[in-house]
């Protein structure tokens, strides 16, 4: 059942019959790139992805990654969703997409339903986001949905600082 509903897209809560699609996206190029390798290498890693990710967060926060299917099709294209960092006093908004979907607007159309179910149904307060400065892609999918260059970052483990936008 869908917990969110956009034009062309449904997204809803991941499970364990994502199996197949989360080792699919945590092992794709962009996502290891861009986000980070969550070394998920066989099917019962995925499994504990899920669990101590997504299914954990869901539990602690009301919120999360969520898996994002075609409305047309119910094909699997993507992650979208808050998380919450140790350090960040605020959730981030989070999406990745399967590569073949790139370039369709599904990243934004996702981000903004991501965006405006968290300020409308968790009346959240604050939402914000963390990008590499060498992902010109999704600092434009942010910029489209409304978020602006904030400030440089340090992020834990990561080599060079990271734009936060909001």
């Amino acid at each position: 059942m869908p917990l969110i509903t956009t034009e062309r897209l449904l997204i809803r809560f991941v499970d364990d019959s994502d199996l197949d699609f989360i080792f699919e996206i945590v092992n794709s190029p962009g996502y290891i790139q861009f986000i980070g390798d969550n070394r998920v290498r066989s099917k019962e890693h995925a499994k504990a992805y899920i669990m101590n990710g997504p299914k954990t967060s869901y539990q602690q926060y009301g919120f999360g990654l969520f898996h994002v299917s075609l409305k047309s099709t119910g094909e699997a294209i993507g992650l979208a969703g808050l998380t919450k960092r140790e350090y960040l006093s605020f959730p981030e908004l989070g999406y990745a997409l399967l590569p073949r979907y790139w370039g369709n607007g599904y990243a934004k159309e996702a981000a903004k339903a991501v965006v405006d179910w968290g300020y409308q149904q968790m009346n959240i307060k604050r939402i914000m986001a963390l990008v590499k400065h060498d992902n010109p892609g999704s600092q434009s999918v942010l910029r489209s949905v409304g978020f602006k260059n904030v400030r440089d970052i340090a992020v834990p483990d990561e080599d060079e600082p990271m734009l936060l936008m909001g």
